[in-house]
């Protein structure tokens, strides 16, 4: 049986792993000037974006 509980947990943890991947795709995406970011604000993106998927990783036990 599934807990309404359990279901917000996954939805959050899937919701911020998202937003880490998206962030990192964007950053990876200005660092070889696909994009028009500065390459330090596109290394800060990447990082931000990488940090919120280990985070979700290690803390919160995946994103499932």
């Amino acid at each position: 049986m599934v807990v309404l509980r359990d279901l917000g947990v996954r939805g959050r943890n899937l919701g911020i792993y998202t937003i880490g991947v998206g962030l990192a795709i964007v950053g990876a995406l200005g660092l070889v000037d696909v994009l028009d970011l500065s390459t330090s604000v596109a290394m800060l993106v990447f990082s931000i974006g990488i940090g919120l998927v280990l985070l979700v990783h290690e803390y919160f036990d995946g994103p499932f």
